[in-house]
């Protein structure tokens, strides 16, 4: 697929033969990650995949943010052989961004990267809760909620967005449901305590196999806290949560056909936006329909949790964070360096030793449904 225009991120052309072809593996990628995506976890290839299955116009989708101030271009990339697509997932004010994933699709080496940033992640003052989930529902004068995220990650972590796909969490639940739930296997003891977030009740699921409804799934991507049941490590435990989440919704969705598929599409389109057009998202569909989850790696920014001010934070360990970019998320580009990047290391920055990394390099989706039983 042919880049787009540097100064407005708009794509200027169709893709090719080639690009569709091998956009055929990306489909099911597509419809995988998007499910997940939006409700915090999951990633845009779900929802991308199934629109593009949808005989009638895509009319909920094309979205071309206004913007009436002079703003930096936005970071794109220059290489054909790539894609980047950002997911996120708004909370129910729809001013956060509970869940924020970027998708590296390599149309050569018909890979897909998937790279997560935690929503608590430290990403300057100039915010008001000073973390990226906060980019989002707090624009400059003029400029586009979804463009003010796009720019803070191009500028902040050095990430191209050729695309980007937003969801709501009644998205995610009525995407699970029409689903008929997604199984997943709890492996604490004692079970594990979730929030139903359209009561606030809290109920155990587990142990062993479960079946999650749209409700208990959200529920679940959204756990953080109760080291009792293993979850001890705040942000991080969510993120591991939607690791185990996306594998097994994989595995469900590779069992399904285009049909099947395309009977949920209803349920999604009204809680979805995106930058892609209803001919790009179906070459992107047909492309990831094809890929294995040998080669759908999941990875988390490198980073540890600090307190500021009684407030926490995700704090990136940027040397890290360099080299885990340049060997998964930068196939064709020159190598990212420090001077490339403006993201801070807060627990540097008021005294906090280094820790070993909370993020691990994660894995496929294949290596993390064996590893958790999905």
């Amino acid at each position: 697929m042919k880049k787009r225009d540097k100064e407005n991120g708009i794509n200027l052309s169709a893709m090719s033969t080639k690009g569709r072809r091998k956009r055929k593996s990306n489909a099911l990628l597509i419809t995988v990650n998007i499910l997940c995506s939006f409700v915090l976890v999951l990633s845009i290839i779900a929802l991308s995949g199934m629109l593009m299955l949808s005989a009638r116009p895509f009319d909920v989708g094309q979205d071309t943010p206004v913007e009436s101030g002079n703003y930096e271009p936005i970071k794109v990339s220059t290489f054909s052989q790539v894609s980047y697509v950002l997911v996120v997932g708004l909370d129910e004010s729809e001013k956060l961004t509970d869940i924020i994933m970027v998708m590296c699709i390599d149309h050569e080496k018909d890979t897909v990267n998937i790279l997560q940033i935690p929503r608590d992640t430290f990403i300057g003052t100039d915010v008001p809760t000073k973390k990226i989930n906060a980019v989002y529902g707090n624009p400059r004068k003029g400029e586009a909620n979804i463009n003010a995220l796009r720019r803070r990650i191009g500028t902040h972590l050095g990430i191209p967005l050729d695309h980007y796909v937003i969801f709501t969490l009644k998205g995610f639940r009525n995407v699970v449901d029409a689903l008929g739930g997604v199984e997943i296997n709890i492996s604490q003891k004692n079970g594990l305590k979730i929030e139903d977030h359209t009561t606030h009740k809290f109920y155990t699921i587990g142990p062993g196999p479960v079946k999650l409804n749209g409700v208990m799934a959200e529920g679940f991507i959204r756990k953080r806290y109760g080291s009792e049941e293993g979850y001890g490590k705040g942000d991080i435990s969510r993120v591991e949560a939607q690791r185990i989440f996306y594998a097994a919704l994989v595995k469900k969705l590779k069992n399904m056909n285009f049909s099947q598929i395309s009977a949920i599409v209803n349920k999604c389109l009204p809680e979805v936006k995106t930058s892609m057009s209803l001919g790009e998202i179906l070459g992107y569909a047909k492309e990831l329909m094809g890929i294995d989850m040998s080669n759908i790696r999941i990875l988390t920014v490198p980073g540890q949790g600090c307190t500021y001010r009684k407030v926490s934070y995700y704090s990136i360990h940027k040397d890290d964070y360099i080299k885990l970019f340049n060997t998964y998320m930068n196939p064709y580009g020159e190598p990212l360096t420090a001077s490339d990047i403006k993201i801070r290391e807060l627990h540097k920055e008021i005294g906090q030793p280094t820790y070993p990394s909370l993020a691990t390099q994660g894995g496929t989706l294949e290596e993390i449904s064996e590893k958790t039983g999905q």
